[in-house]
């Protein structure tokens, strides 16, 4: 694979503080690079990242996890797991994890005012927004996003609530909460040492803006919306987790990236995004001032993983970044 030093360069710029992660993977070969503010080539970044919705992978993986093993089956309603009042339409956990359900995100903040001031203010993109939620929340948010008309049921609507009641059915389904789960999920099954939800006892990459370092995202232990976005990760890890996927390691991982859903410009695993006109299988995570991005292709034996702590706006130029690397001649 080949990365356009001058993209690398400009993607950097003026950006102290940054610390820009690449993790490369081709035909059995792993290459870690990072760089700082301008480009500038420095020492391998191996502290962790908040990697934001990649989260919903990993969460979708054990999903496949349970119904190859037959624990549950994707048809399940959540209300087989979540004790819900009847005579409600409940989604399946496969309409949760293809962001099928119609399910809407409730409001973040009490004005459209407040969220655009959030999004273009770094100080306040410091403080995560979703920890607001918490777990007595949830039970009230489903019943009440269930009874209202869902428009867009059967398409592809993405979803960070969808994705936060998917984690808290999976936990009540294995009798215990989201974080135990996908704690013993990552660390016993998967094997990934520098990926946890409790970003408190790790070592972290902070978040930074104008050269001004706004530290981490914290998630209380009864967030509601912890599933959709709260485990941080380091570039070894999530190239290690991107291989696994693009080698078929264990027969769940291959389901997890199965087409299960078409939509008109994208078709979805349990989580994943397949790209129509390429093999490439990707995901996308944003934090505050944290980007990821992690993506794998067949065809080319080939995966990324570009982990950021310096976004600026709204726009997303990691992806591209990222993508014409695994895509380069």
């Amino acid at each position: 694979m080949q990365f356009n030093e001058n993209k690398i360069r400009k993607y950097c710029k003026n950006k102290p503080g940054m610390m820009l992660t690449l993790a490369m993977h081709e035909k059995g070969t792993d290459t870690i690079k990072s760089f700082g503010n301008n480009g500038i080539p420095v020492a391998p970044e191996y502290r962790a990242y908040e990697i934001g919705s990649v989260s919903k992978v990993v969460l979708s993986t054990l999903l496949a996890k349970c119904v190859e093993e037959n624990m549950l089956s994707l048809s399940d309603t959540i209300d087989q797991y979540i004790d819900l009042p009847p005579g409600i339409v409940y989604p399946s956990l496969l309409q949760l994890a293809t962001h099928t359900s119609g399910y809407s995100d409730p409001a973040l903040f009490d004005s459209f005012f407040e969220a655009v001031s959030w999004s273009l203010s770094s100080s306040k993109r410091q403080f995560n927004p979703f920890d607001d939620f918490k777990s007595d929340w949830i039970v009230s948010a489903i019943i009440d996003a269930s009874r209202k008309p869902k428009k867009g049921k059967g398409r592809f609507r993405y979803s960070n609530f969808g994705y936060s009641v998917l984690g808290h059915t999976l936990g009540k389904a294995l009798g215990g909460s989201y974080r135990d789960c996908i704690t013993s999920f990552i660390e016993n099954d998967l094997g990934l040492s520098v990926t946890s939800c409790n970003s408190g006892k790790m070592d972290m990459v902070h978040g930074f803006k104008k050269g001004n370092d706004y530290g981490n995202w914290e998630w209380s232990e009864d967030s509601a919306y912890a599933p959709a976005g709260c485990i941080c990760s380091n570039a070894a890890d999530m190239i290690a987790f991107a291989k696994m996927n693009l080698y078929d390691e264990r027969s769940y991982l291959t389901f997890s990236h199965r087409k299960q859903h078409s939509d008109r410009l994208l078709d979805i695993g349990l989580g994943w995004v397949i790209e129509k006109d390429d093999d490439i299988v990707w995901h996308n995570g944003r934090t505050g001032l944290f980007h990821t991005f992690l993506a794998f292709s067949k065809s080319k034996k080939r995966a990324i993983a570009l982990l950021s702590n310096c976004v600026n706006g709204l726009s997303m130029p990691e992806d591209k970044l990222a993508l014409s690397i695994l895509k380069s001649d």
